[in-house]
């Protein structure tokens, strides 16, 4: 015993601060280096404050153990507050460990292919407090998703990434994808439109009739140029007059300017044209597909 070395409680919660901290300091690393998103590296930014959180989370988990110590060891009544406010904190966390649950389950059966469409539109309408818009994003990507659930998220029409899921989905009725096109212009909204393979040639015209007066900022504008008209440019099924036009830009957005420069529809000319409207990038890839297509 006399050989032991004898932590104070001071000791011990700085301890599980600390283990907390660097398990939530993990997580978050571990979401950005294993994220397939071009933009997962902003989340290093959060690594402090989930770090913070984690230290707090620790340092509550250091309490209820010596709540819990005290009490069986003679040092504490249960109705003492430390140990009713320990109470309150396990509680929390069972609430909290009830809700992640269900989002799971819910989540595994929004993301199934196999899912009957009767038991995805349950999960469509089932309370989920807490990663509710992953459940509704997972429905919307699920190859199994019936044509009412996606309909409905149209007609809703609130959130417009929703809605552009629910333009790329195969399931989406022609009706409903033409209620897209008709609807406000937007890259969130209309990116998943554009690449459908059932675009009509009069949605592709309407995607395309577009210029820098329909946005409130250029920023708007060079989005819209990156999510949808590249996307109009990659798809087959946009009509050649259409590809023709989104080719004969004269500063495309640099996303839209390599989408004509990597499709096989591009005419030499097209190419060349593209690869003169950016920097040297852009010049050097038209190059390149110039001379390997014999131009």
């Amino acid at each position: 015993m006399g050989n032991r070395y004898k932590f104070s409680r001071r000791r011990i919660y700085l301890l599980f601060a600390a283990a907390g901290f660097l398990l939530a300091a993990a997580w978050v690393l571990h979401a950005v280096f294993t994220s397939t998103s071009s933009t997962a590296a902003i989340g290093l930014i959060f690594v402090p404050f989930y770090g913070l959180g984690g230290a707090i989370l620790g340092c509550a988990v250091a309490y209820v153990g010596f709540a819990l110590a005290d009490v069986f060891a003679g040092r504490r009544a249960w109705h003492s507050s430390p140990v009713l406010f320990s109470g309150l904190l396990l509680a929390a966390a069972a609430l909290f460990g009830s809700t992640l649950l269900l989002e799971r389950n819910a989540l595994a059966v929004a993301l199934d292919p196999r899912a009957p469409p009767e038991m995805l539109e349950e999960i469509s309408r089932s309370w989920i407090p807490l990663g509710r818009r992953n459940v509704d994003i997972a429905l919307m990507k699920n190859p199994a998703t019936p044509a009412a659930l996606l309909t409905a998220v149209v007609e809703d029409g609130r959130d417009g990434y929703l809605v552009s899921l629910a333009g790329a989905h195969v399931n989406t009725p022609l009706p409903v994808l033409e209620k897209i096109a008709a609807g406000p212009i937007g890259y969130e909204r209309m990116g998943g439109l554009a690449t459908h393979p059932r675009l009509t040639p009069a949605m592709a015209e309407r995607l395309a009739n577009v210029g820098p007066g329909d946005f409130g900022s250029g920023v708007e504008y060079k989005l819209y140029q990156t999510y949808v008209l590249a996307a109009l440019v990659r798809n087959p099924a946009t009509p050649q007059a259409v590809f023709d036009r989104l080719a004969a830009r004269e500063a495309p957005e640099y996303f839209l300017a390599l989408a004509v420069l990597r499709s096989p529809r591009a005419s030499c000319r097209q190419l060349a044209q593209t690869g003169s409207t950016g920097g040297e990038v852009l010049h050097s890839t038209a190059m390149s597909e110039l001379k390997r297509r014999g131009c």
